[in-house]
């Protein structure tokens, strides 16, 4: 947080873009939910500051924080590009739009969203005794 402040109250008092990679890392998840509403909040944000950050926390995909536009996921292919895309403009298997009043962090875990990883199996090598 002391690394990050200066650069914080700089963009919040002159407008502009302020970019975190990994917002959440190091830091307490009710800090990071401040620092998120501190943009969001237009009497605290009076000069229209913008926070673009990365996470792979995902407890701010909450409805009641950000809205469906303000949520962008990264898909990586089997060629290893990435995609990027809104939760806003992602449209399901039955072609119907994310409604505003779903849980986008339990859908997003669930695999609705995809840009989920691929994982595999950890295997552990058995010591020879």
């Amino acid at each position: 947080m002391f690394a990050l402040y200066p650069d914080l109250e700089r963009v919040l008092n002159s407008g502009g873009v302020f970019f975190v990679d990994e917002l959440n890392a190091r830091l307490h998840p009710l800090l990071v939910r401040n620092i998120i509403l501190t943009f969001l909040n237009p009497e605290t944000n009076r000069n229209h500051a913008q926070l673009i950050f990365t996470t792979h926390d995902t407890w701010q995909l909450s409805n009641q924080l950000l809205r469906r536009d303000e949520i962008w996921f990264t898909e990586k292919d089997d060629a290893g590009v990435s995609t990027l895309y809104s939760l806003a403009d992602f449209v399901d298997e039955t072609g119907a739009r994310i409604r505003k009043d779903e849980s986008y962090e339990k859908n997003y875990l669930l695999g609705k969203y995809g840009a989920d990883p691929s994982l595999k199996t950890i295997q552990f090598l058995e010591e020879e005794g």
